[in-house]
């Protein structure tokens, strides 16, 4: 029970405080993390060498969900060697497709018209943690990117989401007006 306190207590100082948001004018490499389906998005601009993580900063477009999980995780790879972000990067990303599939199927109501029938279901804090890894992993092929001699401001990367009640990517239609 302490340590759910202790985690309850640093994700509120995150979220009333969050930490290296903004631009890092020096950055070797930045990538960028898109929800196309909201128009979302989250930077990250990294300062490394060819082993650690010098310093980190990230900014967004996002929700105050998306902003406080930025700083969270970029408090984690601040400092850390490049494999040690990737290791944590990568344990993120299992725990997030666990809790993509852990997402109840929408229930479905026939006689309301159609285009209503299916309640909506939030991917909101998914969606906001996924942007932010992602943002990582696209500074990451940035800078190799760069290492192999494309010159390029960014790099950027679309979320990719699995709907936990279909067996294929999430597709997203914009209704008819």
């Amino acid at each position: 029970m302490n340590e759910q306190k202790e985690i309850e207590t640093e994700i509120g100082k995150h979220l009333m405080q969050p930490e290296n948001y903004g631009k890092l004018e020096d950055a070797d490499c930045v990538g960028v993390g898109i929800d196309h389906a909201t128009k979302s998005y989250v930077i990250m601009y990294i300062k490394r060498d060819e082993k650690s993580i010098l310093d980190v900063m990230f900014g967004t477009n996002g929700t105050q969900d998306t902003t406080t999980l930025g700083s969270l995780f970029t408090e984690m790879i601040k400092g850390d060697s490049i494999e040690g972000a990737i290791e944590t990067t990568s344990a993120l990303d299992k725990d997030l497709q666990e809790s993509y599939a852990a997402i109840p199927a929408p229930k479905v109501d026939a006689t309301k018209p159609e285009g209503e029938q299916v309640e909506r279901v939030s991917t909101e804090h998914q969606d906001s943690a996924n942007m932010v890894l992602t943002a990582f992993r696209a500074a990451m092929r940035h800078y190799d990117r760069k290492k192999g001699g494309i010159d390029e401001e960014q790099f950027e990367m679309s979320i990719v989401k699995t709907c936990p009640y279909s067996t294929t990517e999430c597709h997203f239609v914009k209704k008819e007006s």
